[in-house]
């Protein structure tokens, strides 16, 4: 079965977006839709097809194109899609976003159709065991309230146990959930400090949350929660040197794609790369870095350096 298909490619999205619009379309219209959404050979290509009529889809009156369709063109899924669909479904984590019934309207729609692919067919080696436990209903429910609350800028009571197994109880301003992959644990990401000039950014794993109580209280406008991410990063970035053996470079900017991060070309095969982080994701950053072997090399910062060494030497050690 081939992967590709052209169904849906980026000529099928751009002649669905002209059959969309509503009444004649100009010239001056057409070509816009065309630039914009497709590659600078693409009007060469399609502007012709459409003026001959080879194709249907639209009558020519002087300047403007009239749809031949009595209705607007209905987006299919096709084969593969659905089985995609039904493969990503299984997964604990979407799960998350979606409830019971649309779950059920969903999964009863792809009821016939066989997964691309299962859980199964993944050995995934480099990721903690002891992740979120995400089929747990109070965790579930827990981040159904939170999603919730950060569309609608409200702000949530939320009781939560530290590292340290200290409780923490405050009102608190939901504002983005991120995934750890090397931990397999969703954070969240809230700002404290409700009718005062300024937020403090707090990062809360939801597996330590005990309680989350809606208070019915909303944000006027949602703060920009990346100025305070920003605020919280290391004075000096932890500076990396690439060298694109086994496709390093690429496997490094999907890994480091959560990361702000400014990467230059030193030569032909070397990669500079800055890597901005939060104080809190250090360890797992350190980790990271480490799973690539000898295809990175850290030259800065020195803290970052030392903490490398050390875990280094704590593994060798193990060895012995």
């Amino acid at each position: 079965m081939q992967l590709y298909s052209e169904i849906y490619n980026c000529y099928y999205n751009i002649i669905h977006d002209l059959l969309d619009q509503t009444g004649p379309i100009s010239k001056d219209e057409l070509s816009s839709t065309i630039f914009k959404n497709g590659f600078s050979e693409t009007m060469l290509y399609l502007v012709p097809k459409l003026n001959s009529g080879e194709w249907g889809f639209f009558v020519k009156d002087n300047d403007v194109y009239i749809s031949t369709l009595n209705n607007k063109p209905v987006v299919v899924l096709s084969l593969l899609q659905k089985r995609w669909l039904k493969s990503i479904l299984s997964d604990k984590r979407i799960q998350l976003f979606l409830d019971e019934s649309n779950l059920s309207s969903i999964n009863n729609a792809l009821k016939d159709i066989e997964p691309l692919y299962n859980e199964s067919d993944f050995y995934i080696y480099d990721r903690f065991s002891d992740g979120d436990d995400y089929s747990d209903e109070n965790y579930r429910n827990n981040f159904r309230t939170i999603l919730s609350a950060i569309c609608s800028r409200q702000y949530l009571n939320i009781s939560f146990n530290t590292h340290r197994n200290n409780r923490i109880h405050y009102w608190y301003l939901p504002c983005k959930l991120e995934h750890s992959v090397k931990n397999d644990r969703f954070r969240l990401l809230a700002l404290e400090g409700r009718g005062r000039s300024q937020y403090v950014l707090h990062i809360i794993n939801l597996s330590r949350i005990e309680s989350i109580t809606e208070t019915g209280e909303y944000a006027d406008k949602s703060p920009d929660i990346n100025e305070y991410i920003t605020k919280e990063y290391n004075d000096e970035p932890v500076t990396l040197l690439i060298n694109n053996e086994r496709n390093a470079l690429e496997r490094a900017m999907l890994q480091f794609a959560n990361y702000k991060k400014n990467t230059v070309r030193i030569d032909d095969n070397t990669y500079k790369c800055d890597i901005y982080y939060n104080k809190s994701n250090e360890t797992e950053l350190l980790i990271e870095v480490l799973s690539f072997g000898p295809t990175i090399k850290v030259i800065g910062n020195e803290h970052f350096l030392k903490l490398l060494k050390q875990r280094l030497t704590r593994q060798c050690q193990l060895l012995q």
